[in-house]
C-alpha cells in the first residue's frame, strides 16, 4: 500500500526525527513524506534515500504569534494524496491540523505529542514562570483558543498512535479522544546492541540530545558543579543546535562559568556520539516532563545507567534504582547521585548490564510492525 506522511518540520536531528526516519524505511508501506520545512544537511543524512516533497514553506519559529501562523498554513495546506491509500500525520503539536482538508483518505496519527504548550501543563509553568501579566494573559487567551480549533481538527483521525502513556494521557486529560479504542500504544525504540565488548567506563559523564531550552539542561550543568567531582572526571554535553537555541547555548556556557570540566560538543558525527555512549561512566537526561525520550534508550543500549527525572517518558523506560536513578529535579539530589555512580564504577556497570537487558523491550522492529498493522486495519476498514 502506498502511505502519504505529513509531518510539517524535518531538519534537526531528533527523537521525532530518527523514528519517523525508522517508520519509512522499515515499513512493509510504500511511503512518500510530505512537509513545510526541510533541510537535509541538518537532519540524519539518511533522508537522502526517502522520497521527501516540500509543500507550501511553513515557518519553524515557535514564538506564540509564529505558532499560530504555522497552525493557520498547515490547516489550509491540500496534500496531493489521490494516488495513495491512506495519509499519516506524524504530530507533535500543529501537524494534527493537516486533518481538516485532508480527510477523504484513511487518516491516521502518530502523536510524540499534542502541543505542549496547551496540554502539558508543566511545560506551561516553565514558559510562564517569569512572565509578565500581558504574555500571560496572551498565552491564556491562545491555549484557550487552540484547544477549541485542536480538537476540532482531532474528530478527523480514524486511530492514533500513542508513542508513550504519557503523550496518551495528555490525550485523554485534553479531550483530544477519549475513546481509547482508536488508540494504539507504539513506543518508539533502538536497533538493541548485543555486543557489550567495546563497552567502556571512562571517567566522564555524557548528556546527549538536543541542545534547547525544554531539555532543561542547566539542571545537570549546576548538579555536576555542585557535585564536585575529583579530576579527571568531566560532563561532555554531545548535541544537536539550532540557531533559536543559540542565546540559549550562551546561557548554558555563562552557567558553566568556564569551568575546564564541562565540555560542549555542538553536532557531533553519528561516530563521535557512538564512541561518547560507549566509553562514558553513566547519562543525564535532565528535561521535565518529556514525551518519551529516545536518549535514555540509547544511553541503555550502551548498557549505561541514566539519572533522569521522575516524570514523563522516563518512568516508563527507565527502572529506578535498577537502570538509573528518576529524581525530583532538584539540584541536590542529582548531585547526590552523581557522586554516588562516580565513585562507584561496579555500581555503573551492574546498572548498566542491567539497562541493557531492560532495553529490549523497545525495537524499532516492535514498533513499526504496530503501525504497519493499524493502517492495514484502518484501510481495510
Amino acid at each position: 500500500m502506498k502511505i502519504a506522511l505529513y509531518q510539517p518540520w524535518i531538519y534537526l536531528y531528533g527523537g521525532l526525527e530518527k523514528s519517523l526516519l525508522e517508520v519509512v524505511t522499515r515499513s512493509q508501506h510504500d511511503w512518500v513524506v510530505f512537509t513545510g520545512h526541510y533541510e537535509p544537511e541538518n537532519t540524519f543524512p539518511e533522508f537522502k534515500n526517502v522520497d521527501v516533497r516540500v509543500l507550501n514553506s511553513t515557518s519553524v519559529k515557535r514564538t506564540l504569534f509564529g505558532t499560530l501562523i504555522s497552525a493557520f498554513h498547515i490547516a489550509r495546506q491540500k496534500i496531493p494524496a489521490e494516488d495513495f491509500d491512506a495519509v499519516v500525520v506524524w504530530c507533535d503539536g500543529l501537524g494534527d491540523f493537516i486533518s481538516f482538508r485532508n480527510h477523504s483518505l484513511p487518516l491516521m496519527n502518530i502523536c510524540s505529542t499534542p502541543l505542549r504548550a496547551a496540554f502539558d501543563p508543566v511545560y506551561e509553568r516553565q514558559v510562564l514562570a517569569n512572565s509578565g501579566f500581558l504574555y500571560h494573559l496572551s498565552y491564556k487567551l491562545f491555549k484557550f483558543g487552540f484547544k477549541i480549533v485542536d480538537k476540532a481538527a482531532w474528530r478527523y483521525f480514524d486511530s492514533i498512535i500513542t508513542t508513550s502513556t504519557e503523550v496518551k494521557n495528555r490525550i485523554i486529560e485534553g479531550e483530544l479522544c477519549t475513546d481509547e479504542s482508536r488508540m494504539v500504544m507504539a513506543y518508539p525504540g533502538i536497533e538493541f546492541k548485543s555486543s557489550l565488548e567495546d563497552v567502556t567506563y571512562e571517567p566522564f559523564i555524557l548528556l546527549p540530545g538536543r541542545i534547547m531550552w525544554t531539555k532543561n539542561i542547566q539542571l545537570a550543568i549546576s548538579a555536576f558543579l555542585k557535585a564536585d567531582l575529583n579530576t579527571p572526571w568531566k560532563l561532555k554535553i554531545a548535541g544537536f543546535l539550532d540557531e533559536k537555541s543559540q542565546t540559549y547555548l550562551e546561557e548554558l556556557k555563562e552557567l558553566a562559568n568556564r569551568s575546564s570540566n564541562i565540555e560542549f560538543i555542538i553536532s557531533p558525527s553519528h561516530q563521535e556520539l557512538s564512541l561518547l555512549y560507549k566509553q562514558t561512566a553513566f547519562c543525564l537526561f535532565p528535561p521535565l516532563n518529556e514525551d518519551w525520550g529516545i536518549v535514555p534508550l540509547e544511553s541503555m543500549n550502551h548498557a549505561k545507567a541514566v539519572i533522569a527525572n521522575a516524570s514523563g517518558g522516563p518512568k516508563e523506560s527507565i527502572e529506578n534504582k535498577k537502570t538509573g536513578f528518576l529524581l525530583q529535579p532538584e539540584v541536590d539530589a542529582w548531585a547526590k547521585k552523581i557522586r554516588l555512580l562516580a565513585g562507584d564504577i561496579p555500581l555503573c556497570k551492574s546498572m548498566g548490564i542491567n539497562a541493557n537487558e531492560r532495553v529490549k523491550s523497545f525495537s524499532w522492529s516492535e514498533f513499526v510492525k504496530r503501525i504497519d498493522n493499524t493502517l492495514s486495519n484502518i484501510i481495510k476498514e
